[in-house]
């Protein structure tokens, strides 16, 4: 495993500064997501917004009531990744970002403005489903974008800011909550539109930002825009269109496209399926998405409050406080992970330690409520301050890996000409057990109680498993020749991944895609952005 280096980080921040600058504007739409996901928990709490909706937190169908107004949102952010396929692919990634980004804006305000003379819930569902589309439309674009723009050597790390702006606008979201039930005491609705409010500001920084960004050179590859694509590729690498580097990067894209530019659905969807190597590419990236729900982590995202109080953390102040530390303890260790374990340790060894972090803090969870259950008036004892412990240690070991590396696997992994419908499955897949686990997880809490940690516990483990037979290191390798890491016997190469020193990515970190099919139209960069002016000509 490589060392941590922090002069080699800095001198990358130096070189690739256009790059983190892109990935930097891009992931304002992890934060507004990351800000809308994690508002909702501690406003459900408020006394103010079950006033205004005239909630009685006592009724038995309270429960049932916060899992519909939580899991709404997910039921729209699933078609916003439905339709990302087709906006991202007709329009671009940049104008499917914008585009998104409008429709998140009109359902903030929409939310932020309803329970006005009326106590109903319909336009709060409504400003949901909406703020929802803009949501999942947003999160399956961005991972592509940053892809699909940033160099191979720090890949990894700029998808995975995205995760960091998103647990980041979780944060600020929580302390938020919190500040506001500190200041406001009264029953007044700002208590609860102000933070409503306040999700915009991520929205409007990637509105703003993001119109004078480059859109990807690839997505122009695929629509035939060479000589935008090679002006796209220089501005975002800092070099000149006839640079050899730039050259060469353009003309691997362009061979690698060759022969399946502006594919429709049908025919991606049959390009997905066409051998044992595609269709494991193209489920790759669905099946780590179903693992990162069932990890848990959305469920104290959006009821920390509630877990929290479930494990002895009295009041409610107490538990929107916790929760914000929760929130710090997320920024501060995907910010180290993404900076000393995703392009150093590699995606694979990330997401085992993770998977083992997690099992554990889950397991003490759950066994000390089964073992030490607290009753209401009950002041905190050494296992239930070690309780609150393990939600912190589930953070640390979530933040560094099945937090960040889904997205960054995901959005590698998916070949070149169906990665929009790749990434448009995977993110549905997410959103739909996000929508699960939002529903079910009140019911479960109440239900059967220290059985939801148990259950979340199993999966970490089963999802350890499946990273060591299932998922391959992918770190330094380019775009273009990660599909040889699917080649031959999956598992077997899977299993060899785990040990660095015969990890194949190192074999692969300096290989030069090539296609035999476009040889002839794609030179091989031999006449510099000549061969660009080739290709259109053939």
């Amino acid at each position: 495993m490589a060392k941590f280096d922090l002069h080699a980080i800095w001198t990358d921040v130096k070189a690739y500064r256009r790059v983190y600058f892109l990935t930097a504007v891009a992931s304002f739409g992890g934060m507004l997501f990351g800000w809308d996901t994690g508002l909702i928990g501690g406003v459900l709490t408020m006394d103010a917004f079950q006033h205004s909706f005239n909630l009685d937190k006592t009724s038995p169908d309270f429960s049932n009531l916060q899992g519909n107004i939580v899991s709404v949102l997910q039921a729209g952010c699933f078609f916003g990744a439905m339709s990302s396929f087709y906006v991202s692919d007709t329009f671009g990634r940049k104008k499917a970002l914008i585009i998104a980004d409008i429709i998140f804006l009109v359902g903030s305000i929409v939310q932020t403005l309803c329970a006005i003379n009326t106590t109903e819930l319909a336009q709060l569902y409504v400003g949901r489903v909406i703020g929802g589309f803009g949501v999942g439309l947003i999160s399956a674009v961005v991972p592509t974008y940053i892809g699909e723009n940033a160099n191979k050597e720090i890949r990894g790390r700029c998808i995975g800011c995205m995760q960091l702006f998103n647990v980041t606008g979780i944060c600020l979201s929580f302390f938020v909550n919190y500040g506001i039930n500190i200041q406001i005491k009264t029953l007044s609705s700002a208590k609860w539109r102000i933070p409503f409010a306040l999700q915009m500001l991520p929205g409007v920084l990637l509105l703003v930002g993001i119109i004078f960004q480059n859109e990807s050179p690839r997505w122009l590859i695929e629509k035939n825009r060479f000589r935008d694509a090679a002006k796209a590729l220089a501005t975002v690498r800092g070099k000149p269109v006839d640079d050899k580097d730039v050259v060469q990067e353009l003309d691997e894209i362009v061979a690698d496209f060759q022969g399946h530019e502006q594919l429709p659905l049908s025919a991606q969807l049959k390009a997905a399926c066409s051998s044992k190597r595609m269709f494991y590419q193209t489920s790759f990236a669905v099946i780590l998405m179903f693992w990162q729900q069932w990890t848990g982590t959305n469920s104290i995202n959006y009821y920390a409050p509630q877990i929290f109080q479930s494990i002895g953390l009295k009041g409610t102040s107490a538990g929107l406080f916790a929760t914000g530390v929760y929130g710090i303890v997320k920024i501060v260790v995907t910010a180290i992970g993404l900076m000393a374990f995703t392009e150093q340790v590699g995606r694979k060894w990330s997401l085992l330690i993770g998977s083992a972090g997690q099992a554990f803090s889950m397991f003490y969870i759950g066994v000390n409520a089964a073992v030490n259950p607290t009753k209401a008036g009950d002041s905190l004892n050494g296992n239930s301050i070690f309780a609150i412990i393990c939600v912190y240690l589930f953070v640390v070991f979530y933040s560094f890996g099945w937090g960040p590396v889904p997205f960054i696997l995901s959005s590698e992994c998916s070949p070149n000409h169906v990665r929009s419908l790749v990434m448009a499955l995977a993110l549905m897949t997410q959103w739909l057990f996000n929508f699960v686990i939002a529903k079910i997880t009140p019911l479960m809490l109440a239900d059967i109680t220290y059985g939801t940690f148990l259950l979340f516990g199993s999966c970490c483990i089963l999802m350890g498993v499946y990273a060591i037979f299932c998922v391959p290191e992918t770190k330094n390798v380019p775009l273009e020749s990660i599909h040889h890491l699917f080649e031959g016997s999956i598992i077997k190469g899977c299993i060899k991944d785990t040990i660095p020193r015969y990890s194949r990515a190192k074999q692969l970190q300096h290989h030069h895609a090539t296609n035999d099919a476009a040889s002839d139209a794609g030179a091989a960069g031999k006449g510099g952005f000549t061969g660009v002016q080739h290709i259109e000509e053939a």
